[in-house]
């Protein structure tokens, strides 16, 4: 009752902001995947979809292929959980029809192969329709945009559920406004056949941005459209357009300050009314609140981007089942450093992008979060029994990553390098990952 009734006031309040904000969006004339998110590995994050897109593609069909291969390292010395390697590779072909100039229908399929496995990992379905009513509000029903492209950062989610769990089915609505970004989704995991020995499993979540100040300053002569590239890096999740246009001009130069109030929650249920086994009902919530400043400046005949930006939330868990409710939070300071070179008129560029934070974690525990930021393990906090079940009340932790990612045209790859360091119990985690992906629309009529 509690996790349904926190989807039914984030829809309403993302409903009460849509209509207060303003229609006048900036034109997306075109996106460099890097530039789209925020999370770890943010190449392989989907972009939402335009309403250019949906323009385009009226009364066509066309052949979507994503293809995906990847190496995932994780090397782990800390208790908290058991390092692993996956390599593999993932492909989702996909059919689009363009209904009109507000929806879309979605059908495919997704398919895993993990190298050394004789089977495939998993091959689900893909299904969706796709409504954008106006250009600042998309709703998907079916197959959403799920995984990275939530961006709700490392304690609240792991990177390696993209490809561990790559298809979320349900419902999405988001947003994206001048002042309000937001995404919120119900991801139903399993249904549940009446008096079947077995638990209904569905995931639930609101991610919100706020943007309350934003100073830009342009600088340089103004140039008239011909003059101008007919493309622009946009910032999907953090509403930064590299290229900054001023009436029928635009200048070459840009510098902003932002200042952002990001917040989310989750919640995971495990249950159901008809159930014929003897188990708990057990729901868990993980919610986080903070302050994000960020800083850019881009010089648009040059192809160069600088961002710098601050964030610090706090992060808080609660579990609720019939034998226990008990709960933790964190606190996650980071500093992070963004230079994005981009060749707009080739289809070409590259990014570097480096993070530094602290961690304090209390009893915390995420079920979709990194297990390194947890206070324990899944058994010791889900109960179960199993081996080993250990636990450090309180995380203090120094982590760092960094990464570069390269596109062209097409096609994009990355590499990157995460550590987390315990001050208490003085090691190391490391997780190194690769990855190169490839897009493309075919049009068959």
């Amino acid at each position: 009752m509690r996790a349904t009734l926190i989807l039914f006031l984030a829809i309403l309040s993302s409903g009460i902001v849509m209509a207060q904000t303003d229609d006048n969006i900036t034109t997306r004339w075109g996106q460099l995947a890097f530039a789209s998110s925020q999370a770890d590995m943010h190449t392989l994050a989907t972009p939402s979809t335009t309403a250019s897109n949906l323009l385009h593609g009226i009364h066509h069909l066309f052949l979507n292929v994503d293809a995906d291969a990847f190496f995932y390292d994780v090397e782990n010395s800390m208790p908290f959980a058991k390092g692993y390697t996956i390599t593999g590779f993932r492909l989702t072909p996909t059919l689009n029809y363009g209904i009109n100039q507000r929806s879309r229908l979605r059908v495919g399929m997704d398919v895993s192969l993990f190298a050394g496995m004789d089977s495939l990992y998993s091959a689900k379905p893909v299904f969706s329709l796709i409504y954008m009513p106006t250009q600042w509000l998309i709703i998907t029903a079916g197959t959403i945009n799920g995984g990275l492209h939530h961006d709700l950062g490392l304690p609240a989610y792991d990177p390696a559920r993209w490809i561990t769990n790559p298809v979320e089915n349900g419902l999405q609505i988001e947003t994206d406004t001048r002042h309000w970004n937001s995404d919120t989704w119900l991801d139903w995991e399993h249904y549940l056949k009446p008096w079947t020995p077995d638990q209904e499993r569905f995931t639930m979540g609101s991610r919100h941005v706020v943007n309350f100040f934003k100073y830009t300053r342009s600088t340089g002569h103004p140039h008239p459209p011909c003059c101008a590239i007919p493309m622009a890096v946009h910032d999907t999740m953090n509403r930064d357009t590299i290229v900054s246009f001023v009436g029928d001009c635009f200048t070459p130069e840009q510098q902003s300050f932002n200042i952002d109030i990001p917040f989310h929650f989750l919640a995971s249920h495990r249950g159901g009314e008809v159930k014929t086994i003897d188990t708990n009902t057990v729901t868990t919530f993980n919610e986080r609140i903070g302050l994000r400043l960020r800083y850019l400046k881009s010089n648009l005949l040059k192809g160069r981007t600088h961002r710098v930006q601050a964030d610090f939330p706090l992060y808080f868990y609660h579990l609720e089942d019939s034998q226990l409710d008990h709960g933790g939070k964190g606190f996650y300071p980071t500093l992070r450093y963004e230079f994005i070179n981009a060749n707009i008129n080739e289809q070409r560029g590259w990014c570097f992008h480096s993070t530094a934070g602290y961690w304090h974690g209390d009893h915390y525990f995420s079920n979709f979060g990194s297990p390194q930021f947890f206070s324990a393990n899944s058994y010791s906090l889900l109960h179960l029994h199993a081996s080993p079940s250990l636990s450090e009340d309180i995380r203090d932790m120094i982590t760092a990553d960094i990464a570069f990612e390269h596109e062209f045209r097409d096609l994009k790859l990355g590499i990157q390098v995460n550590a987390f360091y315990d001050l208490t119990l003085q090691k190391t985690d490391f997780i190194f990952a690769f990855y190169m992906r490839f897009g493309g629309d075919f049009v068959i009529f």
